[in-house]
């Protein structure tokens, strides 16, 4: 068989391993190193195993990862989640869905210090939808608006998703932190509307009050410690006093301390370490797979097959953005986030640079079309985290909840597709 020819198989071999469970890490290092034996031989294939192995986990950059995650981690053990959305009640009170419209402002300012679309989700679930519950909410509402809330993990920086992205296409961290900012703020926009819409449909009259204590004093009060922690992380970022690696570190001492400040215990501190070690080991396996499965995607030139394929064809640029975007909606259904990114960016990568278009425009694309996936029925990840996390729920009502906010994903792609300024914008005015 020619080069090509394994590689396109291998392709399809990833697919069905997939399809049958296979951890998509251990996938692209089988599919990788069988496909690079077949090409070049069984000695080479070893040897970028333990290459792929030693630079992917002596990778400095990568260091990030790890810290960005813990300070998320202890974030939601420090009770922050709980204030953010009882501070996020006194600003939306007197509205329909007030509640809802609180859970998802608390997931978008607990995003800011997460990163993780899973972790937001599950951490909001367990505080605002027993509340919600007790307030006479219909499930739908309640559960669909946690779920849609905790993918703005994945946009609003720091987001781990668009760290990845940037560390494996080596575009700049810091610009593809800069443009998440506007299309995060889109989808906060976009679900308030939705939440107030649904609310009209399953609860005309529900304006629940916040608590007859709370104050704005009170309000402001909670909400400080994020603003503080997100204030300075992403402040020294771009104030250039620390790199992205650094400014991981800081965050992640941070919140340390004010974890501890807090009470943290012994044992939470412990959860928190377990946690992120176990995400962490899980996204180098997947890293280890994409550096591995590279090298055949090197030596079968399949992405340089695609662009002269594409060239031969005369297809308009936007039709080629068109049929990658339908691919990631399809393949977000099915796929893990995180996963679906590693395994997909470095085969349209070069096609995309070839067509002319932005990679930090393209890199926005991709992450709000995966982000899309992860309230997508039939699997979409935050589905089961919300359904699991919310206690009694129905895996039916999250799903059914969950659809006026996978449209209003939608219209947010069209309006990032048509509009690129609203991605490039802050990259551009601060001179990166």
């Amino acid at each position: 068989m020619d080069p090509l020819s394994i590689g396109l198989g291998g392709l399809v071999v990833i697919l069905v391993l997939l399809a049958i469970g296979c951890p998509v890490g251990l996938a692209m290092i089988l599919v990788g190193a069988g496909g690079f034996s077949l090409i070049v031989g069984l000695t080479p294939a070893l040897d970028v195993l333990e290459t792929a192995a030693f630079e992917t986990a002596s990778n400095y950059s990568f260091i990030i990862i790890p810290l960005f995650l813990l300070m998320g981690s202890l974030a939601a053990r420090a009770g922050l989640s709980k204030d953010l959305f009882d501070s996020a009640r006194y600003f939306t009170k007197g509205w329909n869905g007030s509640l809802a419209l609180a859970a998802v402002s608390g997931g978008a300012a607990f995003s800011a210090i997460c990163g993780s679309s899973l972790a937001t989700a599950s951490t909001m679930t367990r505080v605002a939808y027993p509340e919600m519950m007790s307030q006479g909410y219909h499930p739908r509402l309640a559960a669909g608006s946690l779920a849609a809330g905790g993918t703005l993990g994945i946009m609003i920086p720091p987001s781990v998703a668009l760290l990845l992205y940037a560390l494996i296409t080596e575009q700049s961290v810091g610009d593809m932190f800069l443009a998440g900012f506007l299309p995060g703020l889109l989808a906060y926009s976009l679900y308030m509307i939705t939440v107030t819409i649904m609310a009209r449909r399953w609860k005309p009259d529900l304006t629940q009050q916040p608590d007859e204590n709370t104050s704005l004093k009170t309000a402001l009060k909670q909400f400080a410690p994020v603003a503080l922690l997100f204030g300075l992380v992403m402040g020294g970022l771009y104030g250039g006093i620390f790199s992205p690696t650094e400014a991981g570190g800081v965050g992640a001492a941070l919140a340390l301390v004010l974890s501890l400040w807090r009470g943290l215990t012994w044992e939470g501190f412990q959860e928190a370490v377990v946690e992120t070690v176990s995400i962490t080991a899980t996204i180098f396996v997947i890293l280890i797979g994409t550096e591995v499965f590279g090298f055949l995607l090197s030596v079968s030139q399949i992405s340089f097959e695609m662009v002269d394929k594409i060239n031969s064809m005369n297809l308009d640029p936007w039709m080629v953005m068109a049929l990658i975007v339908a691919f990631y909606v399809v393949m977000g259904c099915f796929l893990e986030s995180l996963a679906m990114i590693l395994l997909t960016v470095p085969i349209f990568y070069p096609v995309i640079v070839a067509s002319g278009f932005d990679p930090i425009w393209f890199g926005i694309i991709a992450v709000v079309t995966v982000e899309t996936g992860l309230i997508s029925p039939p699997v979409g990840m935050n589905l089961f985290v919300v359904q699991s996390a919310a206690k009694g729920s129905k895996i039916q009502d999250v799903m059914i909840g969950v659809m006026p906010f996978v449209l209003a994903d939608f219209v947010r792609l069209a309006i990032l597709i048509a509009f690129p300024a609203i991605s490039l914008f802050l990259p551009q005015m601060m001179g990166h």
